[in-house]
């Protein structure tokens, strides 16, 4: 019971507290950006300007071509903030890999056990895609670091789903919390939907102000809707592990 408290309970809200932290830390020691197709400058790092990836950029302005644009260290917000999310990664397997015997523990239905065991792999693969964006800086595979951050939220999807449907037929767990996650897959959808086939930005594209501002925001929101969300179920397995039957 204490294990699982501590894997399904405190560890979360401390990974929670530390990503918060630092990306702050990290924004707050961002160098500036210079996004020379829509003419954007700043010393700052910018909320509706700059993706969360480019905190963890090794420099500031790296596809920039003009070469009056300076490429600024920034290693240590990289390290704060890449650091931060291999942390989370681990964490959602973590957290993942014990959410099952939660539900074991409390004798709960079959069918949440077997959405349940069925939740964990999916857990498993989305904390290590998470755990890939911090390991992959965007200036030094932009494909690959792509990659896990699309497909980190794409498999976030399932992920929130098979969870949603776990505590639907959980007999300890009230639907209270069900739809909270039911709310963040929606808002989820609307994200995919906006970085699969809103408008790209990527080195060499063309793009617009308003088209860098919808993604950039929209990831952040989704940020902010998961660790929301995250929070919220961290309180229910707080509720059903309380006392052991």
């Amino acid at each position: 019971m204490d294990k699982l408290r501590f894997f399904l309970i405190k560890l979360p809200l401390i990974a929670v507290v530390s990503f918060v932290i630092c990306s702050i830390l990290a924004a707050v020691i961002f160098p500036g950006t210079e996004k020379e197709v829509i003419g954007f400058k700043s010393d700052y790092y910018s909320f509706t300007h700059n993706f969360l990836s480019e905190l963890g950029g090794l420099k500031t302005n790296p596809y920039q071509t003009n070469p009056n644009i300076t490429k600024e260290d920034n290693t240590i917000a990289m390290l704060l903030f890449n650091g931060n999310l291999l942390f989370i990664g681990i964490i959602i397997i973590l957290f993942y890999y014990h959410f099952k015997k939660a539900f074991v523990l409390k004798q709960d239905t079959l069918r949440a056990r077997r959405f349940a065991a069925i939740t964990t792999p999916v857990g498993v693969v989305a904390g290590f895609l998470f755990a890939g964006i911090g390991a992959v800086p965007f200036d030094l595979h932009f494909e690959l670091h792509v990659f896990f951050a699309h497909y980190a939220f794409l498999s976030l999807l399932f992920l929130a789903i098979f969870h949603s449907l776990s505590i639907n037929n959980s007999k300890f767990l009230s639907n209270h919390y069900l739809y909270g996650y039911v709310l963040f897959c929606l808002l989820l959808l609307i994200y995919l939907y906006i970085i699969f086939f809103g408008p790209l930005i990527a080195p060499n594209v063309k793009y617009t102000e308003n088209e860098l501002m919808l993604q950039v925001v929209s990831q952040k929101s989704i940020v902010i809707s998961f660790i929301i969300a995250f929070i919220h179920q961290v309180y229910g397995f707080s509720k059903l592990l309380r006392t052991e039957q």
